[in-house]
């Protein structure tokens, strides 16, 4: 009993912490954080319902979002996402995680950002040195959780970035941890998330040194309709990024015979993203514990995106 009360209030001194820090840092800070890969969304599911991703998550997926949310595999689960942005810049995701019986659940995973080759452009040379190059990101996290009481899970993240702007001759590499926590409150139908991600060491390119996009994230899921057939779910999330104001996201969620999911969001106070939906398959009429997810996401000046992610348990 006297450790899981120290875990939280270790959990709890993490958070009002990372509160201080980023109320202190806050605010239109653009072009002062770099990293901006660890912002991008990672599970679809999440992503069709506007991206409120801490109270929802759950699987290997979490790995990337909220590490509490692996506390829900039984056994082993293995995630991943493919998703394609504008300017041939692809962002993957691919995390694995077990439960050990007796101790919590481990987790690993890789967060993956590249782009096509690029012709190097000078002055002198406007349509191309002959020469090529390629910018990508990668970090690297493992992940442990811990069921702290029958309603209360808590997870831990460590990940190490790496930064190449310009193969790998301009580059950089950080440290980097996430907190997150999930509650459930059986009589409301309901759960609450809390993370703080990405508290680490600035990232630093030749002279220019930048911060990590550290955010602060609560959000709660509550079943509207749980019937045999029709099950409705709504979420709700704050976000408090360190290089912007509070950000807003709510999402619904319907499911037919627990097998066809219907998705619908919105983003607020974002600079250029709004609207996103998607769709889910359960995949257990093939035999198969996992889903398939698809989301869309839509912005206000640019394409819109598409998102594929898949989550199968042993």
């Amino acid at each position: 009993m006297i450790t899981r009360h120290l875990t939280i209030r270790i959990c709890a001194v993490a958070v009002g912490a990372a509160m201080l820090a980023m109320s202190a840092s806050a605010g239109n800070r653009a072009g002062a954080v770099s990293g901006q890969f660890l912002k991008l969304p990672i599970n679809a599911r999440s992503a069709g319902m506007g991206n409120a991703q801490v109270s929802l998550a759950q699987g290997a997926l979490s790995i990337a979002t909220n590490p509490a949310g692996v506390l829900n595999i039984e056994g082993a689960s293995f995630g991943s996402t493919y998703n394609q942005w504008w300017a041939d810049i692809t962002v993957a995701f691919f995390g694995a995680a077990a439960k050990v019986e007796g101790w919590g659940t481990l987790g690993a995973g890789v967060t993956l950002l590249t782009t096509d080759e690029m012709n190097v452009t000078t002055p002198a040379f406007p349509e191309g040195t002959g020469q090529k190059f390629k910018a990508s990101d990668v970090a690297y996290t493992i992940t442990y959780a811990k069921q702290i009481s029958e309603l209360f899970g808590l997870g831990l993240s460590a990940k190490f970035i790496t930064s190449n702007l310009y193969n790998k001759e301009v580059s950089s590499n950080s440290v980097a941890f996430d907190i997150g926590t999930l509650y459930d409150i059986p009589v409301l139908r309901t759960r609450l998330g809390i993370s703080v991600t990405n508290l680490g060491k600035d990232l630093r390119y030749i002279n220019e040194q930048y911060s990590l996009p550290t955010a602060l994230r609560f959000g709660a899921t509550t079943a509207l309709i749980q019937e045999e057939m029709h099950n409705v779910q709504a979420v709700f999330q704050i976000g408090r990024p360190n290089d912007s104001d509070e950000q807003y996201n709510v999402g619904l969620e319907y499911g037919f015979n627990e097998i066809l999911y219907l998705r619908g969001g919105y983003k607020f106070n974002y600079d250029t993203e709004d609207f996103t939906g998607g769709l889910g398959v359960n995949l257990k009429s093939l035999g198969l514990n996992g889903a398939v997810d698809y989301a869309y996401s839509h912005y206000k000046f640019l394409p819109a995106t598409h998102m594929f992610s898949i989550e199968i348990g042993f």
